[in-house]
């Protein structure tokens, strides 16, 4: 039910939200929304980052004598500068699953603060959590296996509030008119958080400061981000001091429930009877298999299957992640601008562009053989890179569909992401036990076909206007907003 607001009340707050705006204190040129999508990534990078680490430092934190090619013995001999450790493969699975079973975990409560707390004090709270347990790492691998594992969960915890962080940001922060080129911008964090995280880890290991100095590094950077998150952040536009009448109307127009002010409830019976909202999720599942596979074995696959040193796989693994923040920064404006296509059109082709390419890419590197190195980094670059766009095609289309709702979205994307990570461990070390190329293969040519099904799913039910749920007392106007025509966010028009 929606809730009622006092006539009185509402006047004189906006009265307030009026008196705010007029003057500024800082407007940064009325682009206070830019501003705050700089430190978010940011914070978010570090979020996805710390969850990271050890899946590169396990190459050189542990005593395993076959981490290491012939040719790095120089490199070995440094890496023992760290301290060293013993792990069956099972105790490392288990350590690779501890984030995804802490990301589930932290799904609920993350749905649940997110309504009992500001969205500021929540993602301040999970950044410090992920902070400091990130900092415990190299304490907790010397304690024991079990609080090493604890310390993973917690960063996996940590993790399951940036999937919904980024959808209520997206959602409170972004223009319509710009919200492809926002959520795409916003989705770089994934990859800004790899190309920190996996060279400077590969950095460390070499190093005489050894693999625990990327976690006191990146614990002390991840606290520090998050304190400046705090002092910058509101929920909202409306009530930021920073923002100016000017960019507050360009940020609302076109948002009927936030102009109007009203506090509704999440239609979850609604949203799990739609069709596009389920052709979103299906998508997600085999772009996230897809995206996650070399995320969470991209230093393995490099290291074993294409034989590339210790160091170098740092850089190579970071590299299709630079190049993928580039399609982003491309893709993101020009899903916005090119409204020649109608919105519904654009998610569609940007999403077979971004996942058909990721499966050609599969197939590709299922065939070449390891010694074409060049091809199969070239095809490796191509997976990562292109899987980078279905921020501007599903990912999108949840925004667009369930507009203020789309924090649950997000929360249930985040929980796909999370049992995919969950159930990748066993799933490649059935297949592929011992990371030959040929084990390989099967894997990737598995990935492509859940790949291309799921995307078919979403290029048949996929959608890109709001639904009937997302207006003003839907519940209680179903029927009427069902035959309404909705607006048409960037509807066919000359380009």
């Amino acid at each position: 039910m929606t809730k009622k607001i006092d006539p009185e009340a509402a006047r004189q707050h906006e009265q307030y939200i009026a008196h705010l705006h007029e003057n500024p204190a800082i407007a940064f040129h009325n682009e206070t929304r830019y501003v705050i999508m700089v430190i978010s990534i940011v914070c978010l990078a570090w979020l996805m980052g710390n969850s990271l680490i050890l899946n590169f430092t396990i190459i050189c934190m542990t005593d395993d004598e076959h981490h290491f090619t012939n040719n790095t013995q120089s490199a070995s001999s440094q890496i023992r500068a760290g301290a060293l450790y013993h792990y069956t493969n099972s105790e490392k699975a288990w350590l690779f699953a501890a984030v995804a079973i802490g990301t589930i975990a932290g799904t609920y409560p993350v749905i649940v603060l997110e309504t009992a707390m500001s969205v500021r004090n929540v993602f301040t709270l999970f950044g410090a959590l992920s902070g400091i347990s990130t900092l415990l790492v190299p304490l907790s691998a010397f304690i024991g296996f079990w609080c090493l594992f604890l310390m993973r969960f917690l960063q996996g915890f940590a993790l399951a509030i940036s999937y919904p962080v980024l959808g209520a940001i997206v959602t409170n922060w972004s223009s319509l008119k710009q919200s492809g080129m926002y959520t795409a911008w916003m989705s770089c964090n994934l990859q800004f958080g790899a190309m920190f995280t996996l060279p400077t880890s590969g950095a460390f290991c070499v190093s005489s400061f050894g693999w625990e100095g990327v976690y006191y590094v990146q614990g002390t950077l991840t606290l520090i981000s998050y304190l400046i998150f705090y002092l910058l952040f509101r929920d909202s536009p409306r009530i930021h001091g920073f923002v100016s009448a000017k960019e507050l109307k360009i940020i609302e127009e076109g948002k009927t429930a936030i102009r109007e002010k009203k506090v509704e409830p999440v239609p979850y019976a609604a949203i799990f009877k739609s069709l596009p909202i389920w052709g979103v999720w299906i998508c997600c599942v085999g772009a996230t298999f897809g995206y996650q596979i070399f995320v969470q074995y991209g230093p393995i696959y490099l290291n074993k299957v294409l034989n590339y040193e210790i160091t170098n796989t740092g850089f190579m693994t970071a590299f299709p992640n630079l190049v993928s923040c580039f399609a982003k920064i491309l893709g993101g404006p020009i899903s916005d601008m090119a409204t020649c296509v109608s919105a519904k059109n654009r998610v569609k082709i940007f999403t077979i562009i971004s996942q058909g390419t990721m499966a050609l890419s599969f197939v590709c590197l299922a065939l070449v053989p390891p010694s074409m190195v060049l091809l199969a980094q070239v095809a490796y670059t191509a997976a990562v890179a292109f899987s980078g766009l279905m921020w501007v095609g599903p990912v999108k289309s949840a925004a667009l569909v369930a507009r203020q709702h789309s924090h649950f979205i997000f929360a249930v994307m985040s929980f796909i992401n999370s049992a995919v990570i969950l159930i990748l461990p066993p799933f490649v070390n059935t297949l592929a036990p011992n990371n030959t190329s040929q084990q390989w293969a099967v894997i990737l040519y598995s990935i492509c076909g859940s790949v291309v099904v799921c995307t078919a799913m979403f290029a048949f039910v996929g959608e890109a206007e709001p639904a009937w749920w997302t207006e003003p007392d839907a519940k209680h106007h179903h029927a009427h907003h069902r035959n309404a025509v909705h607006e048409q966010v960037g509807s066919g028009a000359p380009c």
